[in-house]
């Protein structure tokens, strides 16, 4: 059972996204603006898709558009993670100015995380109906033993939740570009045993972008926007559509912000699964070894 160099795939990953960045920012920028005017295209109309409309009609068309603009995004995000993975991979070499290519590869990646998402909001779905079952047996009994075996179980399921999405999701990208296949469970037999070094990883190239999008966020919105919420529910309500409203407002601002993280964050995040993916598969056409180029 092979192991993830943690160290080196958090250094090549660094190394990576900022020896790249110009790269990595030819190869993506086109879907990414793109991406960004999806994102404005509500609020340019006056609406604010994280409020509910009363009228069913407008929810239900709301509901359509997002979906709508969700697969697209993804797409799109496709198109990027092809790009930049085989740039990770050493596959491709040289700068670029600009790229965007629709074929087999990026459909690929598109079925590939369409399928991770339908597989993870299944698993949320079955979560969050078990949780209900559980806390109507508790309220029901109304047993503080019974409460406490509840939320045991509820942590265990969260664990078993984010365990799930670590395995199967880390290794998408290379497994397929560099297989051609849409394969989940690839992924899982090559990470088997290495879940507590992908978190590792995953911490330590995730937190220092969450706290620069947080701090960002809170120069354009205010620290209010993260204030504790009220416990009347009522009073919970009117807070979170002020916040929405809030966020509304500011939206080109955040838009902006994400743009300008984007590629840092591609450059992390697929820099770190590409090297890991040459760690854990074995060598074979179109796969470098660790020993290859990891500059």
């Amino acid at each position: 059972m092979k192991k993830i160099p943690v160290g080196q795939t958090i250094a090549y990953a660094y190394n990576f996204a900022f020896g790249h960045l110009g790269a990595i920012i030819g190869l993506s920028w086109v879907s990414l603006i793109l991406v960004a005017v999806l994102q404005f295209l509500p609020y340019a109309a006056g609406h604010n898709p994280m409020v509910q409309p009363d009228n069913l009609t407008e929810a239900g068309q709301q509901a359509l558009e997002g979906i709508g603009s969700f697969f697209l995004v993804m797409l799109l995000y496709s198109i990027v993670y092809v790009a930049v993975t085989r740039q990770a991979l050493g596959l491709r070499r040289g700068s670029a100015m600009i790229h965007f290519a629709l074929g087999s590869a990026e459909l690929r990646v598109f079925g590939a995380f369409l399928l991770f998402v339908l597989v993870i909001v299944g698993m949320a779905m079955a979560l969050g109906i078990g949780v209900a079952i559980l806390s109507a047996a508790v309220d029901a009994i109304k047993q503080p033993a019974l409460a406490l075996v509840v939320a045991l179980l509820l942590i265990a399921g969260l664990c078993a939740y984010l365990f799930v999405i670590v395995r199967l999701g880390f290794l998408i990208a290379p497994v397929t570009v560099v297989e051609e296949q849409i394969s989940l469970s690839r992924g899982w037999i090559l990470t088997a045993g290495n879940f507590w070094r992908l978190l590792a990883v995953i911490l330590a190239i995730g937190m220092p972008i969450f706290l620069v999008f947080a701090v960002g966020v809170t120069a354009i919105a205010g620290p209010g926007l993260f204030a504790p919420l009220p416990v009347d529910p009522d009073a919970m309500e009117r807070a979170l559509n002020a916040r929405f409203a809030l966020i509304a407002q500011h939206m080109p601002l955040y838009i902006g912000l994400t743009l300008l993280i984007a590629p840092f964050n591609l450059g992390l995040n697929l820099g770190a699964s590409a090297f890991a993916y040459r760690a854990l598969a074995p060598a074979g056409p179109g796969v470098m070894s660790t020993a290859g180029d990891a500059s």
